[in-house]
């Protein structure tokens, strides 16, 4: 055969050669039983089950791991109220791997009954016997949550950073707050586990630090925050301390 002749048929043994290798990976990857999905494993969960997490991704065995959905599955997971965020990734050649983070319990709300509120502020399940000592927002009605649920957000959010300003400061743990009380008149308080109240008002999250640097100096002038008092931190610039 000429040179000439072997010069021409080149390019098509090339592009033959090129289509048998796309066929062969076209077929490893969808038609032969290698690459099919048999494994699923999660990351990250502790309250949610690995059975309530498969149920939820609704991935099917023995389907070509390429093909499976990712996006829905990870989507699907956010269905389980512990699930704030979930990632599926494929490791092949047949594994399915989800990272999951849950969410965190900051508080209680009270509405019509008991929920568990996120470190965001979202209410995300009712509340049981194992999920009962973290403070408690009250103060909402029902009917305010229902009507205007921007309105309940707010105040829960607020609630909660008033919680955060309380546990950072010396003279108050956060494990001593029992409550925080929303009165749409007098705004917020803070109940103690001992029986005192912390009278917080309407104060912006940026006054909250100058309320509980008060209370700090009436801890340290002597004033016992372990007795039931009513301490009013609503002005910007005083304190008033009075017995219950």
């Amino acid at each position: 055969m000429s040179s000439y002749r072997l010069a021409a048929l080149r390019p098509v043994a090339t592009a033959l050669a090129a289509l048998a290798v796309v066929g062969g990976l076209g077929w490893l990857a969808f038609g032969s039983d290698l690459m099919r999905f048999r494994t699923i494993r999660f990351e990250g969960n502790d309250r949610a089950s690995e059975a309530q997490l498969r149920h939820l991704t609704n991935l099917e065995m023995g389907t070509p791991l390429l093909t499976l959905d990712l996006e829905a599955a990870a989507a699907g997971l956010a269905r389980h109220p512990w699930v704030a965020e979930a990632e599926a990734r494929r490791v092949f050649p047949d594994t399915v791997v989800v990272s999951v983070r849950e969410r965190q319990v900051r508080a209680l709300l009270l509405l019509d009954g008991l929920y568990l509120v996120d470190t965001e502020g979202k209410p995300f399940r009712r509340a049981d016997a194992g999920h009962l000592d973290h403070p408690v927002i009250t103060g909402i009605p029902p009917a305010l949550a229902d009507a205007h649920p921007s309105i309940a957000r707010r105040i829960v959010y607020d609630a909660l950073g008033i919680l955060d300003a309380a546990g950072s400061r010396p003279g108050l743990r956060e494990d001593d707050i029992s409550e925080v009380r929303f009165d749409a008149e007098s705004g917020y308080t803070l109940a103690l586990r001992n029986g005192a109240e912390v009278l917080l008002g309407f104060q912006a999250s940026d006054s909250l630090s100058g309320a509980f640097s008060r209370l700090d100096t009436l801890a340290s002038r002597g004033v016992d925050l372990s007795r039931p008092l009513r301490i009013d931190l609503g002005s910007p610039k005083m304190a008033v301390v009075s017995p219950l």
